[in-house]
């Protein structure tokens, strides 16, 4: 049965309620996009994707209240073509989980795929193909694609290549488990039951929305599945500035789902499961470059010799990485050349970067709980 959208508080279906017949949909959320991106070309690839897959795929556009110009831009490219893809509008601002959240419950698809407004989806038709046998796994939550940064250059942009890269590699670790730390929220695929079970749990916070889904959907006892033959092209920040601002924002987020799915993580650590170890890893990672600036300032001043120390780990570092593309070249197709010079220019980008960003978000996090700490002793709940 197909719920028309006075059900859900603060959703607006534009030009009428849903009519979509297909069992898969695309969600894609928007917020403020039409000085950010070119908006009418992202308009027309989006109409271009519905009417290349009208025959097995919804997509649907969800204005998250924005304050720019948006919907009317958007209502006015759907006067003119009509019959592309479906439109709702969220009121106020959903903050993207509750957006996504409102739209899920009022379409009837099986699966719901969600994607952003500047990525672009390729490889569709293996989706499709998999569907009815995804069905008859009831422990199986989703599909992550294969994230792939697009239209870029520079050395930001080539770091962002290899980093993606190395990411996906972590895929073969978690093969085993059938499990990931993060379905990415740029390109995956749900179950629609189960994604609405996991956003009763969610805390609705942006930062880290796909992160603690990931993990909300983990503790709920289902699997996951990588899904390489679908591409999701996402176009990265290309100055450094933007990236640590992305990162910071990726990085608070990774704290904020530790802090609400604690007991979780615990038990993935205590378990000795590929999630447990892999946070773990993750721990000592942050802590190693937090603290590797103090150890390179207090060896230059005190023990200059440590310093050949702190070397032969970057060089080692870098060998590493040459090995890991070696070892699944399928993962680095698209690093056609200069590997070498990435592989050591990569640690160097990666301290600045990430130091930064994790010092930044802890910072965040630990001033935000300090607010809501004395917001809930003055009796304010929220």
């Amino acid at each position: 049965m197909y719920l028309s959208s006075p059900t859900v508080s603060g959703l607006t279906w534009i030009r009428g309620d849903f009519a979509g017949t297909n069992k898969i949909c695309i969600l894609i959320p928007q917020y403020n996009e039409k000085n950010r991106t070119n908006f009418t070309e992202r308009l027309d690839y989006f109409r271009n994707l519905a009417l290349q897959h009208s025959d097995t795929i919804d997509v649907v556009l969800i204005d998250d209240g924005s304050t720019d110009d948006s919907l009317d831009e958007i209502n006015s490219y759907i006067n003119i073509w009509p019959d592309c893809f479906f439109v709702a509008s969220v009121f106020p601002n959903g903050n993207k989980v509750g957006a996504l959240h409102r739209v899920t419950i009022s379409i009837p698809h099986e699966f719901i795929v969600l994607s952003d407004f500047d990525t672009d989806l390729t490889g569709l038709d293996s989706l499709v193909s998999q569907i009815d046998g995804w069905r008859d796994q009831p422990n199986q939550m989703g599909f992550y694609f294969r994230m792939i940064p697009y239209e870029g250059v520079g050395s930001i942009f080539q770091y962002q290549q290899l980093e993606y890269c190395l990411a996906r590699m972590w895929y073969e670790y978690h093969r085993a488990d059938a499990t990931v730390p993060v379905m990415p929220g740029a390109g995956c695929c749900y179950k629609r039951e189960i994604l609405l079970s996991i956003y009763q749990d969610h805390s609705g916070l942006r930062n880290g929305e796909d992160r603690e889904a990931t993990m909300i959907g983990i503790r709920k006892g289902y699997s996951t599945v990588y899904l390489d033959s679908v591409l999701a092209l996402t176009r990265p920040p290309l100055t450094y500035k933007d990236l640590v601002k992305q990162r910071i924002r990726w990085n608070l987020g990774y704290i904020e789902t530790v802090f609400f799915e604690r007991k979780a993580y615990l038990k993935e650590v205590l378990s000795f499961t590929r999630m447990g170890s892999r946070f773990l890893h993750d721990v000592l990672y942050v802590l190693v470059l937090l603290t590797l600036p103090l150890i390179v300032l207090f060896s230059s001043v005190f023990a200059p010799k440590l310093l050949l120390a702190v070397g032969a780990g970057y060089v080692g570092y870098s060998l590493w990485i040459l090995f890991l593309l070696r070892a699944l070249p399928a993962e680095a197709v698209e690093l056609k050349k200069g590997m070498l010079g990435r592989a050591l220019l990569f640690p160097a980008i990666k301290v600045f970067v990430e130091s930064r960003a994790w010092f930044a978000a802890a910072l965040k996090f630990i001033t935000a709980r300090g607010r809501s700490s004395r917001r809930i002793s003055n009796g304010d709940r929220f």
